[in-house]
């Protein structure tokens, strides 16, 4: 790899570590390992959004996303788990916004895929 892409690639990440967003996510993410249980809660909410977002099965897509909305909404009464959740989504699309600048400078043609793409 270049060098000066090398570099760039260092301060990058150097600059994700000193965002507000990873260190709010460092943060709270700290704050849930005294909370077993409620980590267990969400990590399971998060691995049935995954899930449900990659699936290639031929669930009723409405009713599991419904049954996903009011799990999530259940979950945003404990205040640990819907901050846990909130900053992880900040992070999230902040990387997601950094990604899709990287692939835009490289000129992929991503055009066909805008579709799927959810920035």
């Amino acid at each position: 790899m270049d060098h000066t892409v090398e570099a760039c690639t260092r301060a990058l990440l150097e600059a994700i570590r000193n965002s507000q967003e990873y260190k709010n996510f460092e943060k709270i993410k700290e704050d849930m390992e005294g909370k077993p249980e409620e980590r267990k809660k969400v990590d399971d909410f998060r691995r049935k959004a995954y899930l449900l977002q990659n699936s290639n099965s031929s669930i009723d897509l409405l009713d599991e996303m419904n049954r996903l909305a009011f799990e999530r909404q259940e979950m945003r009464k404990d205040r640990l788990a819907a901050e846990y959740l909130s900053c992880e989504l900040s992070l999230c699309r902040m990387l997601q916004k950094i990604s899709m600048e990287v692939m835009n400078v490289t000129d992929i043609q991503l055009d066909a895929l805008k579709d799927a793409i959810i920035v």
